[in-house]
């Protein structure tokens, strides 16, 4: 019995491991097929042929693609790198017909596209004959050109294959990158020009003043400007350039690099065709015209104020001795006292300040920033209720002298007739900001009035809690 049962379970351990072995050896994947044995790298040149047009693509070794026909132009770098994984990667899935008697049904009696391309080591392969894609499943008809069989591949591969020249060109406006920009103009034509040079690492307005520039402000407009791409492609060589205003533009911007190098982007009229919205555009050292959109020249259209440096007063924390402050009906003075504590003064009263917030306030003041330049000089300060203000801070320093005074106000403006979109029916509070450093009365936010709109009460030091002792039972 033990004999009998020991035999039945060789046999079934035999069955099970021959099972494994044979669905391990005979069910390895299929190898993938492809129209051409090649990988995207290997890939120098792409010829595509329609019926009404040919495009062809080159690149050397270790380069960018470049446009050769039908005109000479740089190509867009993922889009033609997308089309040679595309062609290398194309798959073929079942062989239909090995001799056809007629190619018509397939759509390959003329094929919508004929893709040839040539390798590196100059070798020209079989071009792919696109046709039609299957009536049924996600398949399409090709055929290489040194064969007569029919075959099928992706039905993807038709449409990925169906490229126009303004598909495959590029839509880059300027090689420069925003880090290799030591200068730049904006000149319009009004005849006012701006411009702005890298100082340190800072950014500094050299004309029409001297201004210290407002770094985020000028990091945005340059990367618009570097990253500008081309909506539309108009006329590659224009008799005049009159119609799209670009005789004489409204603006041009141009950026220096290192050395000599320069690019210049002149923007025209606007589109006047009904659905577009673009802004004529050339490069000023080249002849096509394009378009872009609106928003990439009103990134542009800066004006001086737009891009100085809004910082109200800029001093050193570390070096104020005492501040004076009036704050509405109050008056206080902070002072540093012994210990690198702080003392709150008002009147005959003296009483400790809470640190932390006597030194965030200080923080605060120095990196007190307008939201907007509103006059510079400031005419009067009467429109902007700095005549009588809300808050006067003045600063002075270890060795006895005033470093500087800021003005703060609150004003409520009627408004007069229909408001504008995103406005609030009514009357409205604006708050405005100036001081002893410049002339300039800048808009600030309601928060930032707020922080610094402070009674001496919460300058004061909190009371420490004092533990109390639990009575002995």
């Amino acid at each position: 019995m033990r004999f009998r049962n020991t035999v039945i379970v060789l046999i079934l351990a035999l069955l099970i491991g021959g099972y494994a072995f044979f669905t391990a050896y005979y069910s390895k994947p299929e190898q993938v097929k492809k129209l051409l044995n090649i990988t995207p790298g290997d890939i120098a040149s792409i010829e595509l042929k329609y019926p009404d047009r040919e495009i062809v693509l080159d690149r050397p070794k270790g380069g960018e693609w470049h446009l050769v026909k039908p005109i000479g132009v740089d190509a867009d770098q993922t889009t033609a790198n997308n089309l040679a994984r595309a062609i290398a990667d194309a798959e073929l899935t079942k062989t239909v017909e090995e001799n056809p008697e007629n190619l018509e049904p397939f759509g390959l009696a003329k094929p919508a596209t004929i893709v040839t391309v040539t390798t590196y080591n100059g070798q020209k392969l079989p071009g792919i004959e696109v046709g039609k894609t299957t009536p049924v499943g996600f398949s399409a008809y090709v055929r290489l050109t040194d064969k007569p069989a029919v075959m099928l591949t992706s039905s993807a591969f038709p449409s990925g294959m169906n490229k126009t020249v303004d598909q495959l060109r590029s839509r880059d406006l300027m090689t420069f990158k925003v880090d290799d920009i030591t200068r730049f103009t904006i000149a319009k034509d009004n005849g006012q020009t701006i411009e702005i040079a890298r100082d340190g690492d800072k950014w500094r307005i050299v004309k029409p003043g001297n201004y210290l520039a407002d770094p985020t402000q000028v990091r945005q407009l340059l990367s618009t400007l570097v990253n500008a791409k081309v909506a539309d492609f108009i006329a590659d060589a224009p008799n005049s350039v009159t119609q799209y205003g670009l005789e004489k533009p409204h603006l041009t911007v141009t950026v220096y690099g290192k050395g000599s190098a320069s690019e210049s982007l002149l923007f025209g009229f606007k589109q006047t065709e009904q659905g577009k919205d673009g802004v004529y555009v050339r490069r000023g050292e080249r002849t096509p015209v394009y378009t872009v959109h609106q928003w990439v020249v009103s990134n542009l259209d800066r004006s001086v104020f737009d891009l100085r440096d809004k910082t109200v007063f800029n001093f050193d924390p570390s070096q104020v001795q005492s501040v004076d402050a009036k704050v509405g009906s109050d008056h206080f003075v902070l002072k540093r006292a012994a210990g690198g504590k702080w003392d709150v003064i008002e009147g005959s009263s003296t009483v400790p300040g809470d640190v932390p917030v006597v030194e965030r306030f200080l923080d605060e003041l120095r990196d007190l920033k307008g939201v907007s330049i509103m006059a510079d000089p400031m005419q009067s300060p009467v429109p902007f209720g700095l005549d009588q203000p809300a808050v006067i801070v003045t600063l002075i320093g270890k060795d006895g002298k005033t470093i500087g005074t800021v003005k703060l106000s609150k004003i409520t403006v009627k408004t007069t007739g229909v408001p504008e979109p995103g406005e609030t029916p009514g009357p409205r509070t604006e708050y405005y900001a100036t001081s002893t450093a410049g002339s300039a009365v800048y808009s600030i936010s309601d928060f930032t009035f707020s922080q610094l709109n402070k009674p001496p009460a919460l300058f004061h030091a909190r009371p420490t809690a004092t533990a109390t002792s639990t009575p002995k039972k």
